[in-house]
């Protein structure tokens, strides 16, 4: 492999059950995987500003589950899924809740999109980050967004362009 990675060996079947991959897919996935490990398949696959976001909540959902907080293919599977054209928006909107409450609090506050700011605009200033955050949030009672308000802030057009991305 060329990154340096070793493969987990795993039973790569078992991990698609549920998913909306057709066979092809599949094969690419697993081939992508077999040769190039997670970062390969993600590089090579989801080239976006926000990976480096997907990853940090992926190893830190790892490490609360009691994993070593790498990033498994079960979870690049999930995350696949997620963004594949065929899943559902409520599916994307679920993960784009995960990915925007960064503490899982329940709540998406100033620092929390601050955090997610850092991730899209990595050159800009914290400062900028914080005062794109509070322009966010001004609307909402004590400028925190909920779950319920959330499509306030994020479109289901803007869903669907952030979330979505073809194998």
């Amino acid at each position: 492999m060329g990154n340096g990675q070793s493969v987990k060996t795993v039973n790569l079947e078992g991990v698609f059950e549920h998913t909306v991959f057709d066979d092809g897919e599949i094969a690419k996935i697993t081939r992508l995987y077999s040769e190039l490990g997670i970062d390969g398949i993600l590089n090579c696959l989801l080239p976006m500003p926000i990976l480096p976001l997907i990853l940090s909540w992926l190893r830190d959902q790892g490490q609360r589950e009691g994993m070593s907080g790498d990033v498994t293919i079960d979870q690049i599977v999930y995350l696949l899924d997620t963004l594949h054209p065929r899943q559902s928006l409520d599916n994307k909107r679920d993960l784009a809740w995960r990915l925007y409450d960064g503490d899982g609090d329940g709540r998406i506050s100033k620092s929390d999109l601050t955090v997610l700011y850092g991730y899209i605009l990595p050159a800009a200033k914290v400062s900028t980050h914080q005062v794109l955050a509070e322009r966010v949030l001004a609307p909402f009672p004590d400028r925190v967004v909920k779950k319920d308000t959330f499509p306030e802030i994020l479109s289901d057009e803007r869903l669907y362009d952030l979330f979505t991305r073809s194998i």
